[in-house]
C-alpha cells in the first residue's frame, strides 16, 4: 500500500511539473539578458538529482556534437555571438536533458505522458471558453489574464470580438498547443470514438481553435482532416482538394484577420507591394524573415551560422530600414517559424535532420488498426503541433516542444519494440 501511494504521490507531481514546463510561458521572471520562465527554476532544482540517478545519456552528445562544432566555428567567423551561441545551445541541452528524464522517470510510457498532455489541453480549452463568457459579460478579470502573467495579452477581434489564447501569450500559441488535442477531437467526432476525450470534450477543444482565429490554427484543422480522411492518397485527393478549398473560402469570407493576412501576402509576394497595409501585420513578418533566411543560406547552405546567430542574420539582411523605414523590428532572435529559423541557423543539414525524423519515426497504417491504434493516434497528433510549430513558431524550447519531439520519437520506438516482441 506504501508504495501504491508513492507512485500517485509521484505521479501527482510528474503532472505539476509538466503543467508547468508545458503552460506557464506566459510568465517569465525577467527578459533581460534572457528570458527566465518559471519552469526554469524545476529545471535547476530537479536536474541535480535526476543527473545524479540516472547519468548523462548517449543522446546529449548525439544530438549536439554538430551543433556545438559548427557554433564555435562561426564565433570564430564572427557570424554568431558568444552569448547568444551559449543561451540557445545551453538551453538546448538543458531542456532536452530534463525532459528525457521525465520519460526515463515514468519508465518511457509515452501514452502515459500524452495522455496527460491531452487532459491539460482540454484543461486549457475550458479555461479559453471562460475567457470567452466572461468578456460577454463585462467580466475583465476573467478574460483578461495580465493581471497574472506579464507576458500575455488581450487580442480583440476575431469571430466573436476577442481571439481567444487561454493562458499561452497569444492566440497562435494557442492553437499550436491544441493541435494534438484538436486531431484527437476531429478524429473521435468522424469515427464516434472517445480515445483520450469524450464527443463533447472534442466539440469544446475545436471550438476553441477556431475562436482563437489563428491562421495555423486553420492550418492544423485542415491537416487533421485530410489525416483522418486519409486524404493524402491518391484516390482521395479530390476530396482533401476540397476541404481544403471550402476551409480557406469559409476562413477568408468571415474571419476578416485572415482575410487582411492573405490579401496582404498577395501583395506583397505576387506585386512586391510594400504600402503600409501590407507591412503593418504578420504577413510582412513572415516575407521579412524568409528574406533574412534566403540571404543567410545563400553563403553556409549546409551547416547555417550556428544555433543563437539568427539575431545577428536579422541585422544583416532585415528589410526595416532599408525598404520600408520602421523604426521598430519583428522578431528579431526567432524568426516567427521554426522551419526558418532552422534554414539560418543549421542550414540544410538541420532542416534535413528534423525532416528525417519525422518520416523516420512516422507510424504508418498497419492491416490490424486495433494493434496500433494508440501509438498510430498519438504519431499523428504529435506530428501536428510539430509542422505547426515549423510553420509559426521560431522557439527551440517554446511550451516543451523538445518534449513532444522526445515523444514522438520514444513512441515510434516503442511500436517498433512490440512488433518485434509479438
Amino acid at each position: 500500500m506504501d508504495k501504491i501511494n508513492h507512485y500517485k504521490e509521484n505521479y501527482f507531481q510528474i503532472k505539476i511539473i509538466l503543467f508547468i514546463c508545458l503552460f506557464s510561458s506566459s510568465y517569465v521572471f525577467f527578459k533581460e539578458p534572457f528570458e527566465f520562465y518559471f519552469h526554469y527554476i524545476l529545471f535547476i532544482i530537479l536536474l541535480p538529482f535526476f543527473l545524479f540517478k540516472y547519468g548523462v545519456p548517449k543522446i546529449v552528445f548525439q544530438l549536439f556534437f554538430i551543433p556545438l562544432i559548427v557554433g564555435v566555428v562561426h564565433l570564430g567567423l564572427n557570424n554568431n555571438e558568444p552569448f547568444s551561441f551559449m543561451k540557445i545551445f545551453g538551453g538546448l541541452v538543458v531542456s532536452i536533458l530534463f525532459f528525457y528524464y521525465i520519460i526515463v522517470h515514468l519508465n518511457f510510457n509515452v501514452f502515459k505522458i500524452f495522455k496527460i498532455y491531452i487532459k491539460f489541453s482540454f484543461l486549457i480549452a475550458l479555461i479559453g471558453v471562460v475567457q470567452l463568457i466572461s468578456y460577454y459579460i463585462g467580466f475583465v478579470p476573467g478574460y483578461d489574464y495580465s493581471w497574472v502573467f506579464n507576458k500575455w495579452g488581450v487580442t480583440e477581434g476575431g469571430l466573436l470580438g476577442i481571439r481567444l489564447n487561454s493562458l499561452l501569450s497569444e492566440p497562435a500559441q494557442l492553437a499550436i498547443v491544441l493541435s494534438p488535442a484538436v486531431y484527437l477531437a476531429i478524429r473521435n467526432l468522424i469515427h464516434r470514438d472517445n480515445f483520450l476525450i469524450n464527443k463533447y470534450q472534442s466539440i469544446l477543444v475545436l471550438i476553441v481553435s477556431i475562436l482563437s482565429t489563428s491562421s495555423v490554427g486553420l492550418i492544423g484543422i485542415v491537416l487533421s482532416l485530410l489525416f483522418n480522411t486519409n486524404s493524402f492518397r491518391l484516390r482521395y485527393l479530390v476530396f482533401g482538394i476540397a476541404i481544403s478549398i471550402i476551409s480557406y473560402n469559409v476562413a477568408y469570407k468571415f474571419i476578416p484577420d485572415f482575410k487582411t493576412r492573405v490579401d496582404s501576402a498577395v501583395g506583397l509576394w505576387i506585386y512586391q507591394d510594400f504600402n503600409l497595409n501590407n507591412t503593418n501585420n504578420s504577413s510582412f513578418v513572415v516575407y521579412n524573415n524568409i528574406h533574412i533566411a534566403t540571404e543567410n543560406i545563400k553563403k553556409y547552405p549546409v551547416f547555417g551560422t550556428g544555433l543563437g546567430s539568427y539575431e545577428k542574420a536579422y541585422s544583416n539582411y532585415t528589410l526595416t530600414g532599408k525598404v520600408i523605414q520602421y523604426d521598430f523590428e519583428f522578431n528579431t532572435k526567432d524568426g516567427n517559424s521554426l522551419l526558418v529559423r532552422l534554414f539560418a541557423e543549421t542550414g540544410i543539414l538541420g532542416v534535413f535532420f528534423i525532416i528525417l525524423i519525422i518520416i523516420k519515426f512516422y507510424i504508418k497504417e498497419e492491416p490490424d488498426p486495433q494493434f496500433h491504434k494508440n501509438h498510430s493516434l498519438i504519431c499523428k497528433a504529435l506530428l501536428m503541433l510539430i509542422i505547426l510549430t515549423l510553420i509559426r513558431q521560431g522557439n527551440y524550447m517554446l511550451n516543451g516542444l523538445p518534449l513532444i519531439f522526445l515523444l514522438y520519437y520514444y513512441n515510434s520506438i516503442d511500436y517498433k519494440n512490440t512488433l518485434e516482441n509479438i
